[in-house]
């Protein structure tokens, strides 16, 4: 029988299906009993991590269960658990935290100092945050703090045998019911922005065929895992995109001498392939310039149509009691009046508007 899991934590920490506010509504509905936790998830929000690890100590009585990949802030968010298991079949990582650092822009020497002590200041906080995971870590697998922070600076995935080593989990679990680590296009696509390394894994068949492509470029095919994981765990964050990007184009990448090189039957892949991306893109712009004809052409109908009821909502003339007496032939000159014509004809005798 499966087993009975109060909470699911899975996809980005910080989201909806991943966050503090879920987890202490949930918790609060438990307080005097053991709540058990599922967690699958990649990482995401330190922040949310730290919030849920405190909401597991503050409750006392918390066991969660790992499943399939979970790396980063998935594995933050369990350190104030009572008990922490793994599946066999799943994987584990930590490494130091990441921030996203992007300029683009012509600077002089002032701008250039200014943007160097932005970056110095980014670098010291990451220290300090990374000191923070460190120790919560230590405490956790009782191990140094110095130790920790050299296993998150290698960032290499740990096997369920390895997580229990070190101590980050207690137990390794079993279970068929549980979800087997498994590598799918969005995840190293993921993994790759990240420059997270891509474990060596059991692919599902039909994903083979791309899968395979990917983990050709990053060195990880299965003859030769154990060097193909050393591999991934030192290439760096733009290996990492570069080689995702070219097995989208349908080439891999070869380095000699620190040097990238195509063969002249890969240079030509990418060539194809880029052709083939240039007619999509241009089929997609021509449909684009289509429906932006058309939207044209409904806003000029409405500003038609907008004109149109303008005008009909145009104060009506300046009403008059001067009374135009209507040509009638001999035969209606006595037809009945109205009273309301009456009462307007003896208003206008009598002077009255």
């Amino acid at each position: 029988m499966p087993k009975k899991y109060d909470l699911f934590l899975k996809g980005d920490v910080g989201y909806w299906n991943f966050n503090a506010d879920m987890v202490n509504y949930v918790l609060d509905k438990h307080k005097d009993s053991e709540v058990h936790v599922l967690i699958d998830s990649l990482g995401g929000d330190v922040a949310t991590a730290f919030s849920i690890s405190s909401l597991f100590k503050i409750h006392g009585n918390v066991h969660v269960h790992y499943v399939g990949m979970n790396a980063s802030a998935a594995t933050i968010a369990s350190m104030g658990a009572k008990h922490i298991s793994i599946d066999a079949g799943a994987l584990y990582l930590v490494h130091k935290c990441l921030s996203l650092v992007f300029e683009w822009d012509y600077m002089n020497a002032d701008e250039l100092d200014a943007h160097i002590a932005e970056l110095q200041k980014l670098k010291s906080d990451q220290d300090v945050i990374d000191g923070c995971i460190a120790g919560m870590y230590a405490r956790r697998c009782k191990k140094s703090k110095d130790e920790l922070l050299d296993l998150m600076k290698t960032g290499g995935w740990l096997t369920p045998e390895q997580a229990l080593e070190w101590g980050f989990v207690d137990e390794i679990t079993d279970n068929d019911e549980d979800r087997k680590a498994v590598i799918t296009e969005s995840v190293v696509n993921m993994l790759a922005s990240a420059g997270i390394p891509v474990p060596t894994v059991a692919l599902p068949e039909r994903k083979r065929s791309l899968i395979d492509r990917f983990l050709s470029l990053l060195n990880l095919s299965s003859s030769n895992q154990a060097a193909d994981t050393e591999a991934a765990a030192n290439q760096s964050p733009i290996m990492a995109k570069l080689t995702a990007i070219a097995a989208l184009l349908g080439c891999s990448l070869s380095m000699s001498d620190d040097k990238l090189s195509l063969s002249d039957e890969q240079a030509s892949k990418v060539n194809d392939t880029l052709d083939e991306n240039k007619k999509t893109i241009d089929g997609l712009n021509s449909t684009i310039a289509e429906r932006d004809k058309t939207i044209e052409d409904l806003k000029a109908s409405i500003a038609e149509k907008e004109k149109t009821i303008a005008d009909l909502k145009k104060e009506p003339a300046t009403p008059t009691s001067e009374i135009k007496e209507d040509k009638k032939t001999e035969e209606d000159k006595y037809a009945p009046v109205s009273e309301q014509d009456a009462i307007a004809a003896s208003k206008a005798f009598l002077g009255y508007n």
